[in-house]
């Protein structure tokens, strides 16, 4: 096992290393633990681990942390936009402030309690999201996501939410989606999936492999990390008052009864927004002024733990 650890997981901002760290040394002293220092560096690491097929990497963080192993291991098994071989597999151990895809995981959120439950659990398959960017400047940026992608509003939440270090959890980004309902206008986009098309203002545009993000927004309740699809919410340019309306449903995923909100299972789609839009993956911002996103899912393309 490889335990790649954020050292400043679950709001710890003290001058001596993680406390987490030397428990997992003691209580797993064959592992190899791995303290990241800057962003991109558990992706890196995940990456160098990826072609190893009797590995698991542990994401020991947030979803900023599941985000880049996941990636790095995806990356590390790709030739030519192909997947080969039989790669690393991935493990979770809890510790942000969201933690939204540990939500869909059965796994103990302890490491006490998850030690021994890894040792008798078997690995199954889990999609993953890919996702090409271009923006207004010409820039192409190529990404994946675990959990989910956001466009519009909810990319704004997340950009703001990420900078309001005094608060945590959900409550961050809670605030941040009172904040920026104020003051987000919708940018008028042309979507195609399934054989359809549509061309309007879009409020946001979430797009989800697990069930939830920001913390606890069920925007994506219907959403399974295996079933090779994606779920698709939507939201029309509706006034603030309507939107105060439909906000306290998104946190029981019961909001898609509201006219104007819109869902649908796609495993790929292509938006255009000439404007340029912001979109995060995971809660990691990927761009503010992306104006064509093409999305689509890499089937089973993990291995996970549990």
């Amino acid at each position: 096992m490889t335990f790649v650890l954020n050292p400043v997981a679950g709001g710890y901002r003290g001058r001596r290393e993680h406390p987490l760290l030397a428990r997992i040394q003691a209580m797993a002293p064959g592992a190899e633990c791995l303290v990241t220092s800057r962003e991109g560096d558990a992706q890196t690491l995940a990456h160098e681990r990826a072609g190893d097929a009797n590995r698991v990497v542990v994401a020991v963080g947030g979803d900023g942390t599941v985000h880049e192993v996941a990636c790095g291991l995806v990356s590390g098994q790709l030739v030519s936009e192909q997947l080969v071989s039989a790669p690393a597999a991935m493990a979770v151990l809890p510790l942000g402030s969201g933690n939204d895809f540990a939500r869909m995981l059965h796994s103990p959120p302890s490491l006490e309690a998850a030690l021994p439950w890894w040792a008798n659990a078997r690995t199954r398959r889990c999609d993953i999201g890919q996702v090409r960017i271009t923006t207004q400047s010409g820039k192409v940026i190529n990404s994946h996501f675990i959990n989910s992608l956001g466009i519009g509003f909810e990319a704004d939440v997340a950009e703001r939410a990420g900078r309001a270090r005094y608060l945590k959890g959900f409550s961050r980004y809670l605030f941040a989606a009172l904040v920026h309902l104020f003051r987000f206008r919708a940018p008028a986009m042309t979507l195609r999936w399934n054989d359809q098309t549509t061309t309007s203002r879009q409020f946001l545009i979430a797009l989800g492999n697990g069930r939830c993000a920001g913390g606890g927004f069920m925007l994506t309740p219907e959403a399974e990390i295996d079933d090779g699809q994606l779920e698709m919410c939507r939201a029309d340019d509706l006034p603030i008052y309507r939107l105060l309306r439909i906000l306290p449903s998104v946190m029981r995923g019961s909001h898609t009864r509201f006219q104007g909100v819109h869902a649908d299972q796609l495993n790929r789609i292509s938006i255009e927004c000439p404007g340029g839009c912001g979109l995060h993956a995971d809660g990691e911002s990927l761009a503010r002024n992306a104006t064509r996103i093409e999305v689509s899912v890499l089937p089973g393309a993990l291995r996970l733990l549990g």
